[in-house]
């Protein structure tokens, strides 16, 4: 089979990703603070919604200048516009959706309209696929006016329903889609970005513990306990992943979005550990249902690794046991501050290991 050259991620593109670490800074924001000592239902499917609709954003703009773009001033105009749209749709990022209802879906819907007039006007051969993608923003763009002239209350849900079919409508097409337009490596290299990004926000919200009030040990082990996340991700995204091959990408894009989520989770548990009247019990499931979705999300993406790095049944039973030995450690150690760190540490050293031990077969 002959080998696929990586597409290269253009300057222009990591320019639009910086739009995006302001806007996961304000998608983190919303649920910077416990109520009650938790976070109530409302606030996280709000949370949820606005991450799957930025997501959802950043990967249609990062689809298009993986199958279609040539670079030209049309495509990287469409970029710019996004950027400058991306910043205000951020800015109306939070839980009062009565105050802020038409500013965001307004920005929403110039966004995807913008990504519409770039899928229309992308000079392709007659067999492909970007028909697709325009029915799905089409109706998106459809639903979100409606919404908006609707007003709100009763317009949000018609906005609400375009995220959800611009999110899982490309699922129930994936079939229409080819598969040979798709540069993986451009792809893969795009997503961990977005990953990136999401670790610098876990990194920025750990600077408050860097003070002369908290142990440095403390600090250290939460520290060392993202690197180790960020490690694992490392070495699934370089080592274990087939760069060339030919797929649609599907799994590594929605694991991806989930990986973002599970980030920003575990970004507010470690906040929540230097909040006292947080519920511990709720803390407790917020942790292994952050390190949970993580490893998940790994483990998953091990459909495109190189065969001799792919997983048997072996390895998922060693990261079950593993996942589970953990949670009960952390029952033990909840109401501990330094006893959650030590377990943090622990349990991502561990499936650390477990990673990088796979990814020797990539030398065999």
């Amino acid at each position: 089979m002959k080998k696929i050259i990586a597409k290269p991620v253009g300057m222009f593109e990591l320019f639009y990703d910086l739009v995006f670490v302001y806007a996961i800074s304000r998608i983190t924001a919303m649920i910077h603070h416990p109520v009650n000592g938790s976070i109530p239902l409302i606030t996280f499917l709000q949370f949820l919604l606005v991450v799957i609709v930025v997501m959802q954003i950043l990967l249609y703009q990062v689809i298009y200048f993986n199958r279609y773009s040539k670079n030209k001033i049309g495509d990287l105009s469409g970029l710019v516009l996004n950027m400058f749209v991306a910043v205000y749709l951020a800015n109306n990022i939070n839980t009062e959706w009565r105050i802020t209802f038409h500013y965001f879906n307004i920005a929403m819907a110039v966004m995807i309209a913008t990504l519409f007039c770039q899928y229309l006007f992308a000079q392709v051969d007659k067999n492909n696929d970007k028909k697709v993608f325009l029915i799905i923003l089409g109706l998106e763009f459809f639903l979100i006016v409606v919404g908006l002239l609707v007003g709100y209350p009763a317009g949000i849900y018609f906005c609400i329903a375009g995220y959800i079919i611009g999110f899982i409508l490309p699922l129930f097409l994936k079939e229409m889609f080819k598969a040979e337009r798709v540069n993986f490596p451009h792809l893969v290299e795009r997503v961990s970005l977005i990953v990136i990004i999401a670790f610098g926000e876990a990194i920025v919200n750990l600077a408050t513990y860097f003070n002369n009030k908290t142990p440095l040990v403390y600090v250290a082990l939460l520290f060392l306990s993202l690197v180790l996340m960020f490690a694992s991700y490392v070495i699934l995204s370089d080592k274990l992943i087939n760069h060339h091959q030919i797929s649609k990408g599907f799994v590594l894009m929605y694991s991806h979005i989930a990986i973002v989520v599970s980030i920003l989770l575990m970004t507010v548990s470690l906040l929540y550990l230097q909040i006292k009247n947080v519920n511990r019990s709720f803390l407790f499931f917020l942790i292994i249902g952050s390190l949970g979705l993580y490893y998940f999300s790994l483990s998953i993406n091990q459909i495109y690794n190189k065969n001799k790095c792919k997983f048997a049944i072996r390895d998922f039973l060693v990261l079950i046991i593993t996942f589970s030995l953990g949670i009960v450690y952390l029952w033990f150690v909840i109401r501990s501050e330094l006893g959650i760190a030590i377990c943090l540490l622990i349990w991502n050293l561990t499936f650390f290991l477990i990673f990088l031990m796979k990814s020797k077969n990539s030398l065999n």
